[in-house]
């Protein structure tokens, strides 16, 4: 959270945000991209580049945001962990190959 907001506050003006709000900020998916531009390794989205993808990975869909898993499927392409409805029967879901809106791919360190 704070080191979001310093980002934040450190260059506004890569951020869609006219007034920044410590509050809520951290919680915004576009944001968060931003943050990550700033400060992780850009990684491929090709979900099929097997190699490229590990567990603890960020992945930002348009609206979305998720945690790479270790677990893969049959094909090898990683699960994500992920919280998008309160009805979810599972957290940790094979959907990469399933979505469209995958934007970017992030790890916070080597």
């Amino acid at each position: 959270m704070e080191l979001v907001n310093a980002d934040i506050l450190a260059n506004l003006q890569d951020y869609d945000i006219e007034e920044p709000d410590i509050n809520i900020d951290f919680r915004r998916v576009k944001n968060l991209k931003v943050y990550f531009e700033h400060t992780a390794i850009p990684l491929t989205t090709d979900v099929h580049d097997i190699g490229q993808w590990q567990g603890g990975d960020i992945v930002i869909f348009d609206k979305h945001i998720g945690i790479v898993s270790d677990k893969r499927n049959d094909d090898g392409v990683a699960y994500v962990i992920h919280h998008n409805s309160p009805f979810q029967a599972a957290y940790e879901e094979d959907i990469l190959e399933k979505r469209d809106d995958l934007v970017a791919h992030y790890r916070v360190s080597e």
